[in-house]
């Protein structure tokens, strides 16, 4: 193991302010963020449109995803016959791998807390929120959109979300032992349970003999 870089991993329902949380708590620490700039940071890496990561994020299908890429991809270090969607999944776990020993971060999604399950630095943090916070707070965002709507919505995202998590780990996605810590937002609101979550980690990681 490098340099005893704190790792925040955070899974989230959607709509549960995983994404507001996490830069909040990144901003706060001083720490580098990954959400989306994870794909793209990934996908320069190894020479690939950024778009095509994003049309596979989160999900584990594995036929859809191969026929929009192999529609993409012709020869060079890909072929048709090795590409998978596994094997984007290896980039990706090895570009979070390597930010992990580079500096901390705070890193939203992507089975991070997985992908680092060795690392004793990394501190996994699930989110979750009541049904009616998750659609107010998706409602700020979706102006128009229905309640009956934005549900379906919920559901679908979080589906895709458990499928993709539960695809590439050997545990259960939402579940409170997954993670190092499970909290619900609306017991608190968003600005208090950043105040818990930071003290939190702060307790943590002096734990693990590191000051922040």
């Amino acid at each position: 193991m490098g340099k005893n870089n704190i790792i925040i991993s955070i899974g989230r329902q959607f709509g549960a302010g995983g994404r507001t949380i996490g830069k909040a708590l990144a901003d706060a620490l001083g720490f580098d963020y990954y959400d989306n700039e994870l794909i793209t940071v990934t996908a320069k890496e190894y020479g690939l449109d950024p778009d095509f990561f994003k049309k596979a994020d989160e999900k584990s299908d594995k036929n859809f995803f191969l026929q929009q890429i192999e529609e993409y991809i012709s020869g060079g270090f890909f072929s048709h016959n090795l590409l998978s969607n596994d094997q984007l999944f290896k980039m990706q776990s090895d570009t979070i791998r390597r930010l992990a020993e580079e500096k901390p971060c705070v890193i939203v999604g992507r089975c991070s807390d997985y992908v680092l399950r060795d690392n004793p630095f990394c501190i996994s943090i699930f989110l979750h929120s009541s049904e009616e916070d998750r659609i107010q707070r998706i409602k700020k965002r979706m102006e128009g959109e229905s309640d009956e709507k934005i549900l379906e919505m919920m559901k679908l995202a979080d589906k895709r979300r458990a499928n993709y998590y539960n695809f590439y780990s050997n545990k259960s996605w939402g579940k409170s032992s997954t993670y190092t810590l499970s909290i619900d937002v609306s017991a608190l609101g968003e600005r208090q349970t950043l105040d818990f979550l930071l003290d939190f980690i702060k307790q943590k990681a002096k734990l693990l003999g590191v000051e922040l």
